[in-house]
């Protein structure tokens, strides 16, 4: 049940006084505003899926063994053991971290002209599926050495194969057939999409690394895709590409304010 699951991940704070008590364990409460905290807004408390006192009492139920074994877990110690301990941290962690990059983006989406614009120039390319092979590596020089050996004759899935640090590398590069929006990368997508069949790109720079994609073969999706159902992918591709500079730029910014060292050879010969 999906408000157990929310139950499992978050603490409950202690309820005002005025707030109406759902349920309670000792000190603590669980009110009406707590659950649509949980639940993310009254708009979703028809999943709760309670259509009965007893479906309500078995909701109650979960949240009290819940807060019990969380205070017969606190009151173990066992927050002391180091693994517990580094979990905790590396929870704190990844909360700060998707709390302020979602501060830094909210209400960034693109114009509907920016949207417009770029379906103009692209639309053709969310009418079909094209079936790729990649090789991804994380150091440019090397990608444009493979690059060029691809050009002069070299197998691109034996390439893929030896080097590729992908997971799809053992298949030789095979990603099989994608559609736009499906790679998560629109630099990928772009340089994939503009590709005839048996043509490879140039080398394409994304989050993930640096790529050389091959362009198998290609088809016309049927169904055809809407209008509308191409703009809110590109939407999304668009929303997508202008929080990550976003955030790149809050990123760049903040690093001039620290000193940074980096010592690669250190953790490569870790590595060996």
């Amino acid at each position: 049940m999906r408000f157990v699951a929310c139950l499992v991940i978050i603490l409950i704070i202690p309820a005002l006084v005025s707030a109406e008590v759902l349920a309670s364990v000792d000190d603590m409460t669980l009110t009406w505003e707590d659950v649509v905290a949980m639940i993310g807004g009254e708009q979703n408390a028809q999943y709760l899926g309670i259509t009965s006192e007893a479906a309500a009492i078995e909701v109650l139920q979960s949240w009290v063994r819940e807060e019990i074994m969380v205070q017969a877990a606190e009151n173990s110690g066992i927050e002391s053991d180091p693994e517990v301990r580094n979990a905790i941290e590396q929870a704190r962690r990844q909360i700060l971290l998707e709390a302020y990059m979602s501060d830094a983006v909210d209400g960034m989406q693109p114009s509907r002209l920016e949207i417009e614009n770029y379906m103009d120039e692209w639309l053709s390319t969310y009418k079909k599926s094209v079936h790729v092979r990649h090789i991804i590596v994380q150091d440019e020089n090397l990608a444009n050495s493979l690059l060029a050996r691809i050009h002069a004759g070299s197998d691109f899935a034996s390439l893929a194969q030896e080097y590729s640090i992908g997971p799809s590398g053992a298949d030789g590069g095979d990603l099989g057939w994608i559609t736009r929006g499906q790679s998560g990368y629109m630099t990928f997508d772009e340089a994939a999409f503009r590709l005839e069949d048996g043509e490879i790109s140039e080398v394409t720079e994304t989050g993930a690394g640096y790529h050389i994609i091959k362009a198998v073969e290609s088809q016309l999706l049927s169904p055809e895709p809407s209008v509308e159902e191409i703009q809110q992918v590109v939407t999304i591709e668009l929303t997508q590409v202008m929080q990550e500079e976003i955030i790149m730029d809050r990123v760049e910014t903040l690093e001039l304010n620290h000193d940074v060292v980096l010592y690669p050879e250190r953790l490569i010969e870790h590595l060996q």
